[in-house]
C-alpha cells in the first residue's frame, strides 16, 4: 500500500473552505491535485488559498487527475452523479449530507460503492463528538440495556439559510448559495433534510437500530422548506423515539443537542452546549461527565480524516457508512409523506 494518496473535492464552496480543504492540507500523507466548483472564480479563489495545481469548472476534468480519494460537497441533487463518477474513477468517496433527494438515487450510490469495492463514507460527523462517542460507549457497555425510549432534539441556527441567507456560519469568507438550502429540488427539503439527516444518523447509530414506522408534522405546514419538525418514531426492537428539530436565530455558538435515552438497565440524559452527561443506573447511582470528557462541540474535519483512513486500509466508522445514511433518507421520505398526509407511515428498509 502506498504512504502517500492524492485528493480532489468537488463543487468546493463555502463548508468545503472550513472543513475538507484544511483537513486535506493538514494531512502530510495526502497531495490536493485537483479541485471544481460550478462558479469558475470560486473554484481559481479556492485553489490559490489552498494550492491546489488544478482548479477547474468541470467536476469531471477534476476526476482525471485520478484521485484515490474524493470529497462530494455538492448540494443533493448533483450527489448521485458525481459519487458514482468518482467511485468508477477508482476513488474512495466522502458525501455531504443530505446524502440524496430520496432514498432511489441514495440506493443506488450505495450499491454502486459496494460493487466496486470502495469505501463510501456520509458526512455525519456527530458521533466523533466526545459527549456521543462516550454515550455510545455506555449503551455498548450494556448500561442501558435494550432501548425503551428516547427523546432527542436538535436546534441548529439554520433559519436564516432556509429563509434565503447565504452565511451558514461555517468560518470562512465564502457564501453559501441560496438555492442549496430554499430549492427543494436541490436541497431535498428543510429542517428535515439538512438537520435531521444529521440526527436520525444519530439516533439510529447509538441504538443500533432502524426506524420502521413514524408519523411526522412540520412547520409552517406544507411548506416545501420546513423550519421545525417533530417525529414519532417506531424502532425495530419495540422502543419508540420522540424526535425534534428547530431551526433557530443565531443565539448559540454551536447546535444543541438534548437527548434522554431509557432502558431497563439505567438512562442517559445530555444537553451538548453544556458539555454535560449523566448516567443513572437503575440502582439510583448517578454518575455525572462534564468537560473535555462530554464536550459537544463539533469536529467539521472528523469525515474527511475518515476517509483519509479508509485509504489506507481502515473500515467505514459505523456512523458514516452509506448503509446507514440510505435509511436515513429514506427515514426522511417518510417524514415528508407522514406530514402531507397525516399519516402513520412503514419506513423502506432494503
Amino acid at each position: 500500500m502506498s504512504s502517500h494518496i492524492k485528493a480532489a473535492v468537488l463543487s468546493a464552496g463555502a463548508w468545503s473552505q472550513s472543513s475538507h480543504l484544511p483537513a486535506l492540507k493538514a494531512d502530510p500523507r495526502v497531495t490536493l491535485v485537483a479541485l471544481s466548483s460550478p462558479d469558475a472564480e470560486m473554484a481559481e479563489s479556492l485553489g490559490r488559498q489552498f494550492e491546489v495545481p488544478l482548479a477547474t469548472a468541470d467536476w469531471r476534468e477534476a476526476l482525471d487527475a485520478r484521485p484515490d480519494i474524493v470529497v462530494v460537497s455538492s448540494p443533493p441533487v448533483a450527489h448521485e452523479e458525481q459519487a458514482i463518477g468518482a467511485l468508477e474513477a477508482g476513488a474512495h468517496v466522502l458525501v455531504e449530507k443530505p446524502f440524496a433527494l430520496n432514498a432511489a438515487p441514495a440506493r443506488r450510490m450505495r450499491d454502486a460503492a459496494e460493487r466496486l469495492g470502495r469505501a463510501l463514507l456520509v458526512g455525519f460527523g456527530w458521533p466523533a463528538a466526545p459527549i456521543f462517542a462516550l454515550s455510545r460507549r455506555l449503551i455498548e457497555a450494556g448500561e442501558i440495556g435494550h432501548v425503551e425510549h428516547m427523546i432527542m432534539h436538535l436546534a441548529v441556527n439554520t433559519r436564516a439559510l432556509l429563509s434565503g441567507g447565504t452565511d451558514g456560519g461555517w468560518g470562512g469568507k465564502l457564501e453559501s448559495n441560496s438555492a442549496t438550502y430554499t430549492d427543494k429540488a436541490v436541497s431535498g427539503g428543510g429542517s428535515a433534510a439538512v438537520t435531521m439527516s444529521h440526527e436520525f444518523g444519530m439516533v439510529e447509530w447509538l441504538v443500533g437500530e432502524p426506524i420502521l414506522a413514524l408519523n411526522a408534522s412540520t412547520f409552517p405546514p406544507a411548506s416545501d422548506i420546513d423550519l421545525h419538525t417533530t417525529v414519532n418514531a417506531e424502532f425495530e426492537g419495540g422502543g419508540s423515539a420522540a424526535i425534534s428539530a428547530a431551526s433557530t436565530h443565531p443565539y448559540l455558538a454551536r447546535p444543541q443537542w438534548l437527548m434522554a435515552l431509557y432502558g431497563r438497565n439505567g438512562q442517559l440524559w445530555a444537553d451538548s452546549a453544556r458539555d454535560y452527561l449523566r448516567l443513572v443506573r437503575a440502582s439510583g447511582e448517578v454518575i455525572e461527565y462534564s468537560g473535555p470528557e462530554a464536550s459537544g462541540a463539533y469536529d467539521p474535519e472528523a469525515p474527511t480524516r475518515a476517509l483519509i483512513e479508509c485509504a489506507f486500509g481502515a473500515p467505514p466508522p459505523s456512523g458514516l457508512t452509506a448503509r446507514l445514511a440510505t435509511h436515513v433518507v429514506a427515514v426522511t421520505d417518510a417524514i415528508y409523506l407522514s406530514a402531507r398526509t397525516n399519516r402513520k407511515l412503514q419506513v423502506e428498509n432494503r
